[in-house]
Protein backbone atom coordinates (compact mmCIF):
# COMPACT_ATOMS: atom_id res chain seq x y z
CA UNK A 1 0.00 0.00 0.00
CA UNK A 2 1.71 3.17 -1.51
CA UNK A 3 1.44 6.68 0.61
CA UNK A 4 2.02 8.56 -2.42
CA UNK A 5 -1.01 10.57 -3.99
CA UNK A 6 -2.95 8.44 -5.97
CA UNK A 7 -2.20 8.61 -9.73
CA UNK A 8 -6.21 8.96 -10.26
CA UNK A 9 -6.81 12.07 -7.62
CA UNK A 10 -3.56 13.92 -9.26
CA UNK A 11 -5.44 16.23 -11.49
CA UNK A 12 -7.43 17.04 -8.34
CA UNK A 13 -5.27 17.92 -5.83
CA UNK A 14 -2.87 20.40 -7.15
CA UNK A 15 -2.64 24.27 -6.59
CA UNK A 16 -6.05 25.26 -7.76
CA UNK A 17 -6.88 28.65 -9.50
CA UNK A 18 -7.29 31.44 -7.03
CA UNK A 19 -10.58 32.18 -5.15
CA UNK A 20 -10.98 28.26 -5.65
CA UNK A 21 -13.64 25.97 -3.62
CA UNK A 22 -13.05 22.56 -2.80
CA UNK A 23 -15.45 20.95 -0.76
CA UNK A 24 -14.68 17.35 0.54
CA UNK A 25 -17.88 15.65 2.17
CA UNK A 26 -18.26 12.70 4.00
CA UNK A 27 -20.80 10.00 6.00
CA UNK A 28 -20.27 7.95 9.23
CA UNK A 29 -17.62 5.67 8.00
CA UNK A 30 -16.07 7.48 4.81
CA UNK A 31 -13.91 9.92 6.87
CA UNK A 32 -12.14 12.47 4.56
CA UNK A 33 -9.60 12.60 6.69
CA UNK A 34 -6.86 10.51 4.36
CA UNK A 35 -8.58 12.84 1.44
CA UNK A 36 -7.10 15.88 3.50
CA UNK A 37 -3.94 14.49 4.16
CA UNK A 38 -3.42 14.01 0.25
CA UNK A 39 -4.04 17.92 -0.04
CA UNK A 40 -1.38 18.79 2.81
CA UNK A 41 1.34 16.21 0.57
CA UNK A 42 0.39 18.08 -2.46
CA UNK A 43 1.07 21.50 -1.07
CA UNK A 44 3.53 21.22 1.28
CA UNK A 45 5.16 17.98 -0.63
CA UNK A 46 7.52 19.75 -2.54
CA UNK A 47 6.30 17.49 -5.66
CA UNK A 48 5.45 19.03 -9.14
CA UNK A 49 1.62 19.61 -7.96
CA UNK A 50 2.50 22.10 -5.31
CA UNK A 51 4.78 24.62 -7.42
CA UNK A 52 2.24 24.16 -10.43
CA UNK A 53 0.75 27.94 -10.81
CA UNK A 54 -3.08 28.23 -11.13
CA UNK A 55 -3.41 24.52 -11.72
CA UNK A 56 -7.32 24.24 -13.17
CA UNK A 57 -9.28 21.68 -11.71
CA UNK A 58 -9.24 19.40 -14.98
CA UNK A 59 -5.44 19.19 -14.40
CA UNK A 60 -4.31 21.44 -16.90
CA UNK A 61 -1.64 24.75 -16.50
CA UNK A 62 -3.38 27.95 -16.04
CA UNK A 63 -0.37 30.00 -16.21
CA UNK A 64 3.46 30.47 -15.59
CA UNK A 65 4.85 28.81 -12.44
CA UNK A 66 5.83 31.91 -10.03
CA UNK A 67 8.75 29.49 -8.10
CA UNK A 68 6.90 29.67 -4.83
CA UNK A 69 5.35 27.19 -2.91
CA UNK A 70 2.26 27.91 -1.11
CA UNK A 71 1.91 27.80 2.47
CA UNK A 72 -1.12 26.05 4.20
CA UNK A 73 -3.64 26.99 7.12
CA UNK A 74 -5.36 24.41 8.60
CA UNK A 75 -8.32 25.14 11.19
CA UNK A 76 -9.70 21.96 12.43
CA UNK A 77 -12.87 21.62 14.22
CA UNK A 78 -12.71 18.20 14.95
CA UNK A 79 -9.29 17.00 15.55
CA UNK A 80 -6.07 18.27 17.42
CA UNK A 81 -2.73 18.86 16.12
CA UNK A 82 -1.69 15.76 17.41
CA UNK A 83 -3.61 13.79 15.16
CA UNK A 84 -2.69 16.23 12.01
CA UNK A 85 1.28 15.73 12.80
CA UNK A 86 1.68 11.99 13.45
CA UNK A 87 -0.40 11.15 10.02
CA UNK A 88 1.29 13.41 8.10
CA UNK A 89 4.40 12.65 9.57
CA UNK A 90 3.65 8.85 7.78
CA UNK A 91 3.12 10.57 4.43
CA UNK A 92 6.92 12.38 5.23
CA UNK A 93 5.75 15.69 5.78
CA UNK A 94 6.73 17.63 9.02
CA UNK A 95 4.37 19.76 9.74
CA UNK A 96 6.03 20.74 13.17
CA UNK A 97 9.07 21.96 10.79
CA UNK A 98 6.94 23.44 7.81
CA UNK A 99 5.54 25.66 11.21
CA UNK A 100 8.97 27.19 11.78
CA UNK A 101 9.47 27.87 8.09
CA UNK A 102 6.83 29.99 7.45
CA UNK A 103 5.30 26.67 5.25
CA UNK A 104 2.24 25.31 7.32
CA UNK A 105 -0.39 27.01 10.47
CA UNK A 106 -2.43 25.11 12.08
CA UNK A 107 -5.58 26.59 14.17
CA UNK A 108 -7.08 24.44 17.19
CA UNK A 109 -11.06 24.75 17.14
CA UNK A 110 -11.71 22.01 19.11
CA UNK A 111 -9.84 21.93 22.51
CA UNK A 112 -10.92 25.23 23.64
CA UNK A 113 -13.79 26.49 21.38
CA UNK A 114 -16.45 26.73 24.32
CA UNK A 115 -14.01 27.81 27.27
CA UNK A 116 -13.68 31.34 28.47
CA UNK A 117 -9.99 31.50 26.76
CA UNK A 118 -9.84 34.68 25.50
CA UNK A 119 -10.38 34.34 21.58
CA UNK A 120 -7.82 34.53 18.48
CA UNK A 121 -4.51 34.63 20.62
CA UNK A 122 -1.66 35.20 18.70
CA UNK A 123 0.75 32.33 17.72
CA UNK A 124 4.10 32.64 18.87
CA UNK A 125 7.06 31.17 16.46
CA UNK A 126 8.46 28.04 17.90
CA UNK A 127 11.95 27.78 18.84
CA UNK A 128 14.01 24.53 17.45
CA UNK A 129 13.02 21.29 18.97
CA UNK A 130 9.77 23.12 20.38
CA UNK A 131 6.26 22.37 19.95
CA UNK A 132 4.04 24.71 17.92
CA UNK A 133 2.08 26.89 20.44
CA UNK A 134 -1.02 26.94 17.55
CA UNK A 135 -3.78 29.78 18.63
CA UNK A 136 -7.14 28.21 20.12
CA UNK A 137 -10.18 29.34 19.27
CA UNK A 138 -12.77 30.31 21.43
CA UNK A 139 -16.35 31.38 21.02
CA UNK A 140 -17.43 34.78 22.70
CA UNK A 141 -20.84 35.79 22.86
CA UNK A 142 -20.23 39.54 22.02
CA UNK A 143 -18.33 38.69 18.65
CA UNK A 144 -19.77 35.56 17.92
CA UNK A 145 -18.31 34.66 14.27
CA UNK A 146 -17.09 37.81 13.73
CA UNK A 147 -14.41 37.08 16.83
CA UNK A 148 -13.52 32.97 15.33
CA UNK A 149 -12.58 34.94 11.41
CA UNK A 150 -10.97 37.46 13.09
CA UNK A 151 -8.79 34.85 14.58
CA UNK A 152 -8.32 32.72 11.88
CA UNK A 153 -7.58 35.84 9.41
CA UNK A 154 -4.71 37.01 11.78
CA UNK A 155 -3.38 33.36 10.98
CA UNK A 156 -3.83 33.82 7.58
CA UNK A 157 -1.79 37.21 7.45
CA UNK A 158 1.00 35.22 9.85
CA UNK A 159 1.49 32.74 6.66
CA UNK A 160 1.62 35.38 4.25
CA UNK A 161 4.07 37.57 5.84
CA UNK A 162 6.23 40.12 3.96
CA UNK A 163 6.34 38.04 0.73
CA UNK A 164 2.83 37.66 0.36
CA UNK A 165 2.89 34.04 -0.86
CA UNK A 166 -0.17 32.01 -1.78
CA UNK A 167 -1.89 30.43 1.29
CA UNK A 168 -4.10 27.33 1.21
CA UNK A 169 -6.64 27.50 3.62
CA UNK A 170 -8.48 23.67 4.63
CA UNK A 171 -11.21 23.95 7.22
CA UNK A 172 -12.00 20.74 8.63
CA UNK A 173 -15.42 19.79 9.51
CA UNK A 174 -17.08 23.87 10.17
CA UNK A 175 -20.06 22.50 10.28
CA UNK A 176 -20.49 23.79 14.13
CA UNK A 177 -19.49 27.23 12.75
CA UNK A 178 -21.89 27.56 9.89
CA UNK A 179 -18.82 28.36 7.51
CA UNK A 180 -16.69 31.31 9.36
CA UNK A 181 -14.12 31.65 6.63
CA UNK A 182 -12.26 34.76 5.14
CA UNK A 183 -12.43 33.32 1.38
CA UNK A 184 -11.25 36.86 0.12
CA UNK A 185 -7.85 36.69 1.90
CA UNK A 186 -6.51 33.27 0.79
CA UNK A 187 -6.12 31.99 -2.48
CA UNK A 188 -8.36 29.21 -2.29
CA UNK A 189 -10.64 27.45 0.42
CA UNK A 190 -10.90 23.42 1.28
CA UNK A 191 -13.80 22.49 3.29
CA UNK A 192 -14.80 19.17 4.54
CA UNK A 193 -18.30 18.46 6.02
CA UNK A 194 -20.69 15.33 6.71
CA UNK A 195 -23.43 15.12 4.10
CA UNK A 196 -25.35 11.69 6.26
CA UNK A 197 -28.73 11.27 5.16
CA UNK A 198 -30.04 12.37 8.06
CA UNK A 199 -28.72 15.82 7.95
CA UNK A 200 -29.11 16.63 4.30
CA UNK A 201 -32.18 14.54 3.94
CA UNK A 202 -35.59 15.89 2.95
CA UNK A 203 -37.15 15.15 6.17
CA UNK A 204 -35.15 17.73 8.71
CA UNK A 205 -36.76 17.68 11.79
CA UNK A 206 -34.26 19.74 14.03
CA UNK A 207 -32.72 23.23 13.72
CA UNK A 208 -29.60 21.46 13.94
CA UNK A 209 -30.01 19.56 10.76
CA UNK A 210 -31.98 22.21 8.88
CA UNK A 211 -29.25 24.82 9.15
CA UNK A 212 -26.63 22.21 8.29
CA UNK A 213 -28.27 21.03 5.11
CA UNK A 214 -29.11 24.82 4.22
CA UNK A 215 -24.60 24.81 4.72
CA UNK A 216 -24.27 22.18 2.85
CA UNK A 217 -26.29 23.08 0.12
CA UNK A 218 -25.09 26.79 0.02
CA UNK A 219 -21.34 25.22 -0.01
CA UNK A 220 -22.15 23.12 -3.14
CA UNK A 221 -23.97 25.74 -4.96
CA UNK A 222 -20.71 27.71 -4.57
CA UNK A 223 -18.02 25.15 -4.88
CA UNK A 224 -16.02 24.86 -7.75
CA UNK A 225 -15.90 20.98 -7.32
CA UNK A 226 -17.51 18.34 -4.71
CA UNK A 227 -15.53 15.10 -3.88
CA UNK A 228 -18.10 13.29 -2.34
CA UNK A 229 -17.18 9.96 -0.29
CA UNK A 230 -19.13 7.45 0.45
CA UNK A 231 -19.91 3.92 1.44
CA UNK A 232 -20.44 0.81 -1.36
CA UNK A 233 -24.11 0.89 -1.69
CA UNK A 234 -23.67 -3.25 -1.49
CA UNK A 235 -21.79 -2.70 2.12
CA UNK A 236 -18.99 -3.63 3.28
CA UNK A 237 -15.87 -5.08 1.35
CA UNK A 238 -12.25 -6.21 2.37
CA UNK A 239 -10.93 -4.54 -0.44
CA UNK A 240 -12.84 -1.31 -0.78
CA UNK A 241 -13.32 1.16 1.66
CA UNK A 242 -15.12 3.09 -0.17
CA UNK A 243 -16.42 5.44 -3.50
CA UNK A 244 -15.02 9.32 -4.28
CA UNK A 245 -17.51 10.90 -6.65
CA UNK A 246 -15.90 14.28 -7.87
CA UNK A 247 -18.46 16.35 -9.59
CA UNK A 248 -18.91 19.89 -10.67
CA UNK A 249 -19.91 22.44 -7.77
CA UNK A 250 -22.83 25.10 -8.72
CA UNK A 251 -19.53 27.77 -8.86
CA UNK A 252 -17.69 25.44 -12.01
CA UNK A 253 -18.66 25.41 -15.78
CA UNK A 254 -15.53 26.98 -17.09
CA UNK A 255 -16.02 30.69 -16.65
CA UNK A 256 -13.18 32.68 -16.59
CA UNK A 257 -11.05 30.90 -18.38
CA UNK A 258 -11.26 27.79 -15.40
CA UNK A 259 -11.94 24.31 -17.66
CA UNK A 260 -14.73 22.62 -16.68
CA UNK A 261 -14.10 19.57 -14.22
CA UNK A 262 -13.59 16.10 -15.22
CA UNK A 263 -16.57 14.42 -13.47
CA UNK A 264 -15.35 10.58 -12.64
CA UNK A 265 -16.15 8.25 -9.54
CA UNK A 266 -13.46 5.76 -8.14
CA UNK A 267 -13.43 3.15 -5.58
CA UNK A 268 -10.93 3.75 -2.72
CA UNK A 269 -9.17 1.85 0.14
CA UNK A 270 -7.13 3.27 2.93
CA UNK A 271 -5.17 0.96 4.14
CA UNK A 272 -3.95 0.29 8.06
CA UNK A 273 -0.51 2.46 7.79
CA UNK A 274 -2.78 5.29 6.08
CA UNK A 275 -1.67 4.52 2.21
CA UNK A 276 -4.28 4.73 -0.11
CA UNK A 277 -5.58 3.18 -2.89
CA UNK A 278 -7.74 4.76 -5.76
CA UNK A 279 -9.10 2.46 -8.80
CA UNK A 280 -11.78 2.26 -11.47
CA UNK A 281 -14.67 -0.50 -10.59
CA UNK A 282 -13.55 -3.68 -12.44
CA UNK A 283 -9.84 -2.95 -11.91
Amino acid sequence: MTTKIPPLLEPYLGLPTEASLIVLSSILGASTNWLVLRHLSSYLGGGASSLRHDVELDGSAGGVDDGMPPAVLLVSFLRGYGFWKDSAGRLGIDLTALGRKGRFGFVDGLTGLFTSTPPGATKTPPTAGASPNWPHLSWDERTGLNGIQAAIRASIDTLRGATSQKVMLIVDQPDLLLAATGATHVHATVITLSSDEPLVGLQQQTTLEREHASLALSLAHEADVLLALRLLDTGTANDVSGVVRITRGGGSGGGNGRAPVEEHEYLYQVGGDGGVKVFERGQ
